[in-house]
């Protein structure tokens, strides 16, 4: 059943395209009612895709390794970014959204059905941090509610690697940065499209792997769980 309704989740945007201009997939036009029906069932379906789905994080052992540093995944509740933690005692926190959502603010009831039923313009985002590398000091900084902090530990040498990736790719993208005063983030467009099964929290489920920590299950909206975190 889960596999059933994992594929009709994977066809909401096909859906919602064709709804949302009131047409069939063979051109016909639903009646007002059949498409209120429609996209009821569609959320319905969605409601039932995310009820099973969450992201386990599977921290490796790496205390005490003369290499290691940590790493601090962020819980929004239904959005997750990632602080890399640097060799000179700094921090940068990578975010990965929707570009209007995200760079330009607008987090209206109305933005959010096609973040959800459509492929958005994505951003990648990234925000300077001042040490020291702790919970408390991300929490200073970040300007939007946390609602789970989860300390975790990597190789420096992995997490060099992701940060200078990120880091380059930014910077090919710098011309069309864009600033948002509010969160303190700047922003540029991302490499792909933004969609609900590619949402932040896949972005950072794969920031994670690239730092070797293993990520089981399908964090579509969040549901982060943590296993061998430190405190």
């Amino acid at each position: 059943m889960i596999v059933a309704l994992a594929h009709c989740g994977s066809r909401l945007p096909q859906l919602w395209g064709g709804l949302a201009h009131g047409g069939r997939a063979d051109g016909g036009v639903y009646p007002m009612s059949m498409k209120v029906a429609l996209r009821c069932l569609a959320i319905a379906l969605m409601g039932l895709v995310l009820a099973g789905c969450g992201g386990k994080v599977m921290a490796p052992a790496l205390n005490g390794t003369q290499d290691a540093r940590p790493v601090f995944l962020i819980d929004h509740g239904r959005h997750a970014n990632l602080v890399l933690t640097r060799a000179d005692g700094t921090m940068v926190r990578y975010l990965y959204g929707d570009w209007r959502w995200y760079a330009k603010g607008d987090t209206g009831v109305l933005r959010t059905l096609p973040t959800l039923f459509a492929a958005t313009p994505s951003a990648l985002g990234r925000q300077v941090l001042t040490g020291p590398a702790t919970a408390a000091s991300i929490r200073r900084q970040v300007r939007r509610e946390i609602q789970g902090l989860h300390r975790l530990t990597a190789a420096g040498a992995r997490i060099d690697r992701l940060d200078r990736r990120l880091r380059h790719y930014f910077e090919r993208q710098r011309k069309q940065a864009h600033y948002n005063a509010a969160l303190a983030v700047e922003f540029v467009p991302g490499e792909r499209p933004y969609t609900l099964f590619g949402n932040s929290n896949h972005v950072v489920a794969e920031w994670l792997e690239a730092l070797g920590i293993r990520v089981r299950g399908n964090p579509v909206f969040g549901g982060w769980r943590i296993a061998g975190a430190e405190a």
